[in-house]
């Protein structure tokens, strides 16, 4: 018996996500070097740098989400560096 889908599911839009890996994986098997990062799961180590700052955070109990602006010492040094780089206020 062939399976029948519900109407909704049909309609259903592909997953933007999904359309690029595909992508990337054809182009990976056409040879070219790819660094996955289409859904956010990297297909390397992160440097043992980010490992000792993770664990220093999860240590320090900081395991919430930051503000949704970022972090503001964050915002302010990137600020700094655009007005030195670029003359941007």
């Amino acid at each position: 018996m062939p399976l029948r889908l519900a109407h909704r599911v049909r309609e259903v839009e592909p997953f933007l996500a999904m359309e690029v890996m595909e992508r990337a994986l054809a182009l990976e098997r056409s040879g070219r070097r790819i660094v996955h990062l289409g859904v956010g799961e990297p297909d390397f180590a992160p440097p043992p740098e980010a490992v000792a700052a993770s664990i220093r955070a999860l240590t320090a109990g900081e395991t919430r989400y930051t503000d949704s602006r970022g972090l503001l010492e964050l915002r302010e040094a990137i600020a700094a560096d655009h007005a030195r780089r670029f003359g941007v206020r």
